[in-house]
């Protein structure tokens, strides 16, 4: 029984109901100062000292809003001009004036694949703290989406210093030969963003 590894094709952080289905999401500015990085589709992001969104910055507590779900130029009109080529993937190349669609409801489920490094996650560990990370690249520029992945090289644990909240394994997926998605490498978890801008103050760990 194997995983298939969706990093390339469909990495990052996805709503559960992403592309289409009835989840929160808005328009959020992104400019030449704040977006040196290239931007991917499941990119975490959050709010900068300017207002605008910047690149989710990896560390203990650190805050987001959500993932990006969507681009739009600085009219919300159409794609920006620089994702206009048909040689680029769909991403926003970095130091382009656009417009970043967020998802941005902290209450918000997601689906995020775990990654191979340290030991596998189990079912019991559902309703932990887990950190993410990049593999090699922040994104894929082919397809256009990130590739954020659970980090389980760090251990998760009951404390709140992890970017997600671990919910359980996904339903569903049928791998390439057949099998289930199931713990392990590459697994599909079901989580949400445990240290989001827009939550409620934590009390006793939960939001």
């Amino acid at each position: 029984m194997a995983n298939d590894d969706w990093i390339a094709a469909r990495g990052g952080l996805l709503p559960l109901q992403f592309p289409f289905g009835n989840y929160r999401k808005n328009y959020y500015r992104v400019t030449t100062g704040a977006a040196a990085h290239n931007v991917f589709i499941g990119m975490p992001v959050d709010l900068a000292a300017t207002g605008y969104v910047d690149v989710y910055t990896i560390g203990s507590n650190n805050l987001s809003i959500g993932p990006v779900v969507g681009f739009a130029d600085t009219n919300r009109a159409a794609l920006p001009s620089a994702m206009h080529s048909l040689s680029q993937g769909a991403y926003l190349p970095g130091n382009t004036d656009a417009y970043v669609l967020v998802a941005d409801d902290p209450n918000q489920l997601f689906v995020l694949q775990e990654d191979t490094g340290g030991t596998a996650l189990t079912a019991a560990a559902g309703g932990l703290s887990a950190w993410v990370a990049y593999r090699s690249t922040s994104g894929n520029t082919t397809t256009g989406y990130a590739t954020v992945e659970i980090d389980r090289s760090v251990t998760a644990s009951s404390g709140t210093d992890g970017l997600v909240q671990l919910i359980g394994p996904l339903d569903g997926p049928i791998n390439s030969d057949g099998t289930l998605n199931a713990p392990g490498n590459y697994c599909k978890w079901v989580v949400r963003i445990f240290n989001h801008r827009y939550a409620n103050a934590r009390v006793g760990g939960l939001i």
